[in-house]
């Protein structure tokens, strides 16, 4: 439940204004010793004023050479992100393009591997009388093709991603 008191503006502006200590027998110090709300108003109002008073005395303003060298380095370092942002930008999609050359070039290659492939799957069964080993070992190099494709896109499209979302545009 709050209290108001139409008074409770004059205790905060004399105490803010410095006159509230100087105050003996005034009008207004008599009713904030009477009124509930003032007296609390007064106290909280002559702490936060002790506290500027003191936070006043404490600031240090820095000197304007200081400033102007920190605005400078500032300046100069945000002209130089802004230079570099096209080439890492470049960067990104020459990778892109690599990994994209890679794996046309892993594709136009792919019928020969799988010869060599068949090949030692000849190799293999020489050895052992069983398919078995060989299907295996053929089904394990198509699910790792497979999860090769899957760890490229992944390579390609994280860094994309990770420049976009830390990009300042």
């Amino acid at each position: 439940m709050t209290h108001e008191c139409p008074r409770e503006q004059e205790v905060v502006n004399a105490v803010l204004s410095g006159v509230w200590a100087s105050i003996d027998d005034d009008e207004v110090a008599a009713h904030a010793a009477q009124c509930e709300v003032c007296g609390e108003v007064a106290a909280i109002a002559a702490v936060l004023r002790e506290d500027a008073e003191h936070a006043r005395r404490e600031v240090v303003v820095p000197v304007a050479g200081q400033v102007w060298w920190r605005a400078a380095v500032r300046a100069r370092l945000e002209r130089t992100q802004a230079a570099t942002q096209p080439m890492t930008l470049m960067h990104g999609l020459t990778a892109a393009i690599a990994v994209g050359l890679l794996l046309a070039i892993l594709g136009m290659a792919w019928p020969t591997l799988t010869g060599g492939v068949e090949m030692l799957k000849s190799l293999v069964t020489i050895g052992p009388p069983s398919g078995d080993v060989t299907g295996a070992m053929l089904a394990a190099l198509r699910q790792s093709f497979t999860l090769a494709l899957v760890v490229t896109a992944g390579l390609i499209i994280t860094p994309i991603a990770i420049y976009f979302a830390l990009s300042d545009r």
